[in-house]
């Protein structure tokens, strides 16, 4: 009976780890595993018990899109299974929950459905607790009134009325308010110049592991790229290549000299732990603001206080922690202080690696709205698709072996291609270097190298020429409403002034007329190049 038992167990552990997509793994150390392979081998190991509840704190994070994936599927089959989680990845909690439980405040809320029917049902209750303390509000000022006229017979007053009195009173208080995070003019951006970065033909490699192969790329003002790709193939390496942190082995890099680069590190604060325990937040981040100031700039000292204020306040930091040590701030907080760090350097050129991971969804929304009114540049590593479809327009597909490919597309759109990828490079350690391909579901991306480049650099020509388009005619439009005005005043000025400014007002319409058709024309070249990448 008892050796059943071990074969039945053998047999659940066997099938747990082929869909998680770590049995390639069983002969390899725990040491020798990325941080994304230990996470699956741990939810494998609570897993195999078959629990009848199930806690996860936060299971997506460093797991990669196709991990996250594989976990949703794996739960849904269980319908038996009871699940309580935290997470922040919304994307994920909309596929595998059915009820959401907020804590606010001391108080346990119930939402049934999904993250956005959530936020409705959320956003209903605020507006009844406001409503119903406004309602107070005005039957208190009579009660009050009441209590007042008789204070010399308030003993032989009815106790209930005196006790309700009370009661009301209490709920005359405002609701406790969730942080308002606003950080979109947290910092003025920098200016970016014509040169933002170029890298021609990179190649890096880290002994037999080949990191980058051939990879040339021209950044431009507005580009906002996820990069994609499964664990260990080299995205973070690519962050700190874009930064010069990382010597590649061969290849060219230029960077702009407009380009201050802002580096948010899934590792936290660049701070060592006595350094944490030494510093209170006030001072880290005037050391902060003054690293930015310009040396001509007046009494330096009371400006970097003022905007290091500004700055705390504007996070959501409140005056008693300015003075508390680093070290005692919780995890979200040393988050937002990091997050603060970054943006008061006034980047230009944001790089970002899985920004979502412990960041709670207040600051993460904010951080997003600041990020979709972004100028620069912004490069991010992301398994987050609810993060990565707002903050991104394309990606950079990691395929291994130092292959990079641009997708125009969205990481949701891009998931299951994804997930195939990562199946396909485990098939080949499995079958010592044999190539298994998937068919159907693998993004074609067999067209030559050049060709790409070229409808990847079409886009983005495409894309500048509206913009610049789109300015000219907003200011062709202002100067035809000025004329306009002069030619409705020009009663006096007799008709020669009048026929001036009449035939400068049609040739402004005319080159009004002449730039939106060419706006149109663009549009059209824009569609048609994005529908053949």
């Amino acid at each position: 009976m008892e050796q059943r038992n071990g074969w039945a167990v053998l047999t659940k552990a066997e099938e747990i780890a082929t869909k998680l997509r770590i049995r390639h793994l069983q002969d390899q150390p725990l040491s020798q595993l990325s941080g994304g392979e230990r996470k699956r081998v741990a939810l494998a190991s609570a897993l195999v018990q078959e629990p009848d509840v199930l806690l996860l704190d936060e299971p997506t994070n460093f797991l990669s899109l196709a991990g996250v994936q594989w976990l949703s599927d794996l739960l849904k089959e269980n319908p038996k299974l009871t699940l309580l989680m935290v997470t922040h990845d919304r994307a994920f909690l909309d596929e595998v929950s059915n009820c959401i439980y907020e804590l606010d405040h001391g108080s346990l809320y119930q939402h049934e459905g999904t993250y956005a029917q959530y936020l409705e049902a959320k956003e209903a209750r605020w507006a009844a607790q406001d409503a119903a303390t406004q309602a107070a509000k005005t039957k208190f000022r009579g009660e009050l009134e009441w209590m007042r006229r008789q204070p010399q017979a308030r003993q032989s007053k009815a106790k209930a009325r005196i006790d309700a009195f009370y009661k009301l009173e209490k709920a005359t208080k405002p609701r406790p308010r969730d942080a308002s995070l606003n950080i979109e003019n947290a910092g003025q951006e920098r200016r970016l110049g014509g040169k933002i970065l170029e890298l021609r033909n990179l190649n890096l490699k880290f002994g037999d592991r080949v990191m980058l192969s051939d990879f040339s790329y021209d950044f431009c003002a507005g580009d906002r790229i996820c990069l994609v790709g499964s664990n260990g193939v080299g995205k973070t390496t690519f962050l700190k290549v874009l930064t010069g942190d990382l010597p590649f082995d061969s290849g060219k890099r230029e960077v702009g000299e407009t380009i201050v680069m802002g580096v948010y590190d899934q590792l936290g604060l660049t701070l060592t732990e006595q350094e944490q325990r030494e510093l209170t937040v006030l001072d880290f981040v005037l050391e902060k603001v003054q690293a930015t100031q310009s040396p001509g700039s007046d009494n330096p000292g009371v400006v970097a206080q003022d905007e290091a204020r500004r700055l705390l306040k504007q996070f959501e930091f409140p005056r008693p922690r300015w003075m508390e040590r680093v070290s005692m701030l919780s995890g979200g907080e040393k988050r937002r202080l990091q997050l603060l760090e970054v943006i008061s350097k006034r980047p230009n050129f944001l790089l970002m690696d899985e920004p979502s991971c412990d960041m709670d969804l207040n600051t993460l929304a904010a951080l997003e709205a600041y990020l979709n009114d972004f100028k620069g540049v912004v490069i991010a590593v992301s398994h987050d698709r609810s993060f990565a479809d707002r903050c991104s327009d394309h990606l950079f597909v990691f395929e291994g072996d130092g292959i990079v490919k641009d997708y125009q597309g969205s990481l949701s759109e891009y998931a299951s291609c994804l997930i195939d990828l990562e199946d396909d490079k485990i098939q080949k350690q499995q079958l010592g270097g044999t190539t298994v391909e998937k068919g159907q579901k693998r993004m074609d991306f067999k067209e030559d190298k050049a060709k790409r480049n070229e409808q990847r650099n079409a886009i983005r020509r495409a894309k500048k020429d509206m913009s610049n388009l789109e300015r000219a005619i907003e200011k062709l439009k202002a100067q035809a409403h000025s004329v306009q005005t002069e030619i409705d005043g020009s009663s006096d000025e007799g008709w020669t002034v009048l026929a001036e400014l009449t035939e400068k007002m049609n040739k402004l319409n005319d080159e009004i007329d002449e730039k939106e058709m060419r706006w149109l024309e663009v549009a059209e070249e824009l569609e048609a190049a994005e529908l053949e990448v």
